[in-house]
């Protein structure tokens, strides 16, 4: 009699039950996902936690969750700001060393579901990046603060059992991870660098794994805390992050606040607003990482409210505007005789514009897309000015044919004092009522009567 394996004992029983075996996972092409991921080239990192309501970088001791008092957040403008600013994906903090998770685990009631705000933070930005074309990787914390714990000290309250548990949640209810950046300053949990990236794996195989301390034996993607753009073998790239260098390593990623003061990671002091980094360093760092084929993921932390600061958003509005500019291949557009200036302004023609056809109308016009098209602008990094042909206001002609010269119905110069005076309001109110940057005006002159 031939012998039957206990798996297929197993799938003919389940089988019987009307139950699908199930199926071995396919395997995956490395060389193709590490392309996959070059291509993101940077994104942003989401720090959101105790740490943003404490004023610390650290917040051990927590024993009340309300601490995390944000009472409502808004994850599009999170995605939104990040696709504007050319990036490809968003990292984000799912839980930090005090075990807050920022996500419904079913682990613990120490969640951002039973704090005041009362919703799944990660489910709502799976959606939006889903929306703006963004992909989502993931911060875990391996270890976590004891209760009630005021010091550093590895251990706390999570279990090797329940770190399988949440990242089982994280990666099985949550759609596709790109990366697992798991932070071990305090601790591995109880289950070693090894068993983690084995249960990470047979869950989410394409799925890249990195540690920024300890055991890097199997990994496949090098952290780099407080790093910066590098190959793989340059070690200093990486940063603080410490760990045995692995042959296994197929791609690095480096990270860093775009605040450099007080809580870094996260926002939470007026007295970090004035310390963002410029626009011009991230753009420079930004093709670092595409020369050496990084990935770069910049920190920028929301505020209480669960919003960016507008400081960020103008910071990193700035910088898309630099990689749009560029030749798409992450190299500054430089001057040649095939290869066109970049554009770094542009002008609404008023002519043609809500005032058209030829000129302004009286003022008090809403000027409403007017606005839009500045808001436009300012997102693709340029300045916006205004522009009238101020000798050819037929408009004015027609309706004022008394106050102006020439025909009402061919170009002219009506430049009676009513009509400068009129000019003067009309550019100041487009001004005003766009926030334009200035304003040009053109067919000045002045002939003989």
């Amino acid at each position: 009699m031939k012998r039957v394996t206990v798996a297929v004992i197993v799938a003919a029983l389940l089988a019987a039950q009307g139950v699908p075996a199930e199926e071995p996972a396919a395997p995956v092409d490395m060389a193709k996902r590490v392309e996959e991921l070059k291509s993101l080239r940077w994104g942003m990192f989401i720090c959101w936690s105790f740490s943003t309501f404490s004023g610390k970088e650290w917040t051990p001791g927590v024993a009340d969750i309300g601490l995390f008092a944000a009472r409502d957040v808004d994850t599009d403008q999170w995605a939104r700001t990040a696709k504007e600013a050319g990036m490809g994906y968003i990292l984000f903090l799912t839980k930090h060393h005090d075990g807050f998770c920022l996500w419904d685990t079913k682990t613990t009631d120490r969640k951002v579901t039973k704090a005041p705000l009362g919703r799944d933070v990660l489910a709502e930005l799976r959606k939006s990046c889903e929306k703006h074309g963004l992909k989502l990787a993931l911060y875990y914390s391996e270890g976590e603060f004891a209760e009630k714990q005021v010091k550093y000290h590895p251990g706390g309250r999570v279990t090797p059992q329940m770190k399988k548990d949440q990242l089982k949640e994280l990666l099985t209810q949550y759609g596709p991870v790109e990366f697992i950046w798991f932070d071990t300053a305090v601790g591995d949990g109880g289950l070693s660098h090894k068993e983690t990236l084995a249960w990470c794996k047979s869950l989410q195989p394409g799925c890249f794994i990195g540690f920024n301390h300890g055991d890097q034996t199997g990994c496949d993607l090098r952290i780099g805390e407080m790093g910066r753009p590098g190959p793989l073998s340059d070690r200093k790239a990486a940063g603080i992050s410490s760990g045995k260098p692995a042959d296994s390593y197929l791609l690095a990623e480096f990270t860093y606040p775009i605040v450099r003061k007080g809580t870094h990671w996260f926002y939470s002091k007026a007295i970090e607003d004035e310390a963002t980094v410029p626009a011009e360093k991230l753009y420079e760092h930004y093709l670092g990482a595409v020369k050496h084929g990084n990935i770069f993921s910049l920190d920028v932390g929301p505020d209480q409210s669960g919003k960016l600061r507008a400081r960020d958003i103008e910071t990193l509005s700035k910088v898309g505007g630099m990689i749009r500019a560029d030749a798409g291949d992450g190299k500054p557009a430089t001057r040649s005789s095939s290869a066109a200036e970049p554009i770094r302004s542009y002008c609404i023609d008023f002519n043609w514009g809500s005032g058209g056809p030829n000129g302004f109308a009286k003022p008090g016009l809403k000027h409403d897309f007017l606005t839009e098209m500045v808001r436009l602008g300012r997102r693709e990094g340029m300045k916006v000015m205004g522009y009238d042909c101020i000798g050819s206001n037929t408009r004015w002609g027609l309706e004022d044919p008394s106050l102006s010269y020439g025909a009402p119905s061919n170009p002219h110069i009506p430049y009676t004092d009513e009509y400068l005076a009129y000019l003067d309001l009309a550019i100041r109110e487009a001004i005003k009522l766009t926030d334009m940057d200035g304003f040009m005006i053109d067919w000045v002159w002045r002939p003989t009567r």
